[in-house]
């Protein structure tokens, strides 16, 4: 009797044990969140002569997935944004217009300068090189540029290509996804033709009827 309980003791412990195994491989397998904060890096220019423009940054992804960790496991995590990487990438949408000669202002009637910048895509496609990984991340950015009424839209792509040495080594993916965004943004700031779309003075007339 007693080597039947302790028999069913033990089957319970190794139970119990398994379980907690499978938990702590899909705890591993989880998948990661990372935070993207962008920078906008221009040469400073006065070309914006001091107008006025009003910001409107918005995440348009279908949802905050970014691709897997590990592309060799089946059961790799996936990446994610850990919030909203709105604010981050207004504030330095603000920053490169400041360096160009714009004053970011609050949306209001006197401000008919306005830029909506919409995130579209950002990606991460680690692929396998035998014991090397190729770390590559894309981002996408849509921008419409409003002055008085006409309007002008762009699209900016950047991506961004890590080769990483080991196997089972996985990038930095604040740094790599900030890093990207940030090549997205700072092509948009360096544009002309939209910067010279956001300077010039438009004039709205009223139609004769």
């Amino acid at each position: 009797m007693k080597h039947a309980i302790s028999r069913s003791r033990r089957l319970r412990a190794s139970a119990l044990f398994a379980a907690l195994a499978v938990l702590a491989c899909l705890a591993g397998c989880a998948g990661q969140q990372a935070t993207v904060t962008p920078s906008v890096v221009v040469e400073p220019e006065a070309l914006g002569r001091g107008v006025e423009v009003s910001t409107t940054v918005k995440d348009v992804r279908p949802s905050a997935e970014v691709g897997l960790c590990n592309p060799a496991s089946s059961l790799s995590g996936k990446l994610a944004t850990a919030c909203d990487p709105s604010p981050a990438i207004h504030a330095a949408v603000e920053k490169g217009l400041r360096d160009k000669g714009f004053t970011p202002a609050p949306a209001r009637e006197s401000v008919v300068r306005t830029l909506t910048v919409e995130l579209t895509e950002l990606s991460y496609k680690p692929r396998q090189e035998g014991t090397h990984l190729a770390a590559r991340a894309v981002a996408v950015v849509a921008v419409t540029a409003d002055n008085n009424g006409q309007k002008l839209t762009r699209r900016y792509e950047a991506e961004t290509v890590w080769k990483l040495p080991a196997e089972g080594v996985e990038p930095e993916f604040d740094k790599l996804l900030s890093m990207t965004v940030s090549k997205a943004l700072s092509r948009m700031a360096s544009d002309y033709e939209l910067i010279h779309f956001m300077e010039k003075t438009i004039l709205r007339t009223r139609e004769i009827k």
